[in-house]
């Protein structure tokens, strides 16, 4: 388990900054909403999912359960979160 502490950290970061940057480079309060929601919802969905799957027959012991869906939300927000940091870093505006 020790292994996956790196491995939470990142997508937990990236959970964070994903939400925290959607508001800088997303024009429009709906449109802030919308991204915000269908990133929770997505997390949630393949965390749920994830978590539902640990341990049906697969090698070696299984994970956590609660384990499982935080690296699985979080897997879920690291796309989001390198599109905006690349955003970042080129000084994009709201779109």
């Amino acid at each position: 388990m020790a292994a996956t502490v790196p491995i939470v950290l990142f997508v937990v970061v990236a959970a964070c900054y994903a939400h925290y940057a959607i508001p800088k480079f997303t024009r429009g309060a709906m449109q802030r909403v919308v991204a915000h929601a269908v990133l929770l919802l997505v997390g949630v969905a393949c965390g749920a999912a994830s978590m539902w799957t640990t341990g049906l027959g697969g090698p070696g012991p299984a994970a956590p359960r609660w384990l499982v869906f935080v690296i699985a939300f979080g897997t879920v927000h690291v796309p989001a979160a390198a599109i905006l940091f690349i955003k970042q870093l080129r000084g994009s505006a709201q779109s």
